[in-house]
């Protein structure tokens, strides 16, 4: 029997309740991608997004040129878990409030519930940047971090609510 794209497509709903695909996101934050083009390889049991990628789920979004996801495959040859692995090729951004990370490619292990961006890799949270080789965010407990030559840049706050030398707010100008 083969399985429609419509089934697979909904197995994407189907992702374990116990973790949130994204950073930041809920598990219960429906996960939506965005696209020039899909195409969907039934044996391989996967999706390729192509075109300006855009992923969403909650407050976090996911970009790159290229996403492709791998759905678990079920009982009888029908997908019944949802998404097993996605990869990303870029340059791929993830950002989530406050906090932006980039890389040459993504990598979300549902097995390991990690995201990990590879390659010239920037982490921007507020006015802190760290730079690196890779970038593994833990989903479980919400922990980044940094490997392959890490390097923080730190800026503190300015006096004056963040203006330099007593400048005066652009209303008071």
């Amino acid at each position: 029997m083969r399985l429609p794209i419509v089934a697979t497509l909904l197995a994407l709903a189907a992702t374990p309740a116990a973790a949130a695909m994204l950073p930041g996101a809920s598990a219960k934050d429906p996960y939506t991608v965005d696209a020039a083009k899909l195409d969907f390889f039934e044996k391989e049991n996967k999706l390729v997004y192509t075109g300006n990628v855009l992923a969403t789920q909650g407050p976090t979004k996911v970009r790159g040129s290229v996403m492709i996801i791998y759905l678990d495959k079920g009982a009888a040859g029908s997908a019944n878990s949802g998404v097993r692995r996605v990869e990303m090729k870029g340059p791929v951004t993830v950002a989530q409030k406050d906090k932006v990370g980039t890389g040459d490619s993504g990598v979300y292990d549902r097995q390991d519930n990690k995201w990990y961006l590879i390659g010239n890799v920037t982490f921007t949270q507020g006015t802190t940047v760290t730079q690196g080789d890779k970038l593994i965010y833990d989903l479980a407990t919400n922990r980044a971090t940094v490997t392959g030559r890490a390097r923080t840049v730190l800026t503190p706050n300015e006096p004056g609510g963040g203006r330099k030398g007593g400048e005066k707010p652009a209303a008071q100008r």
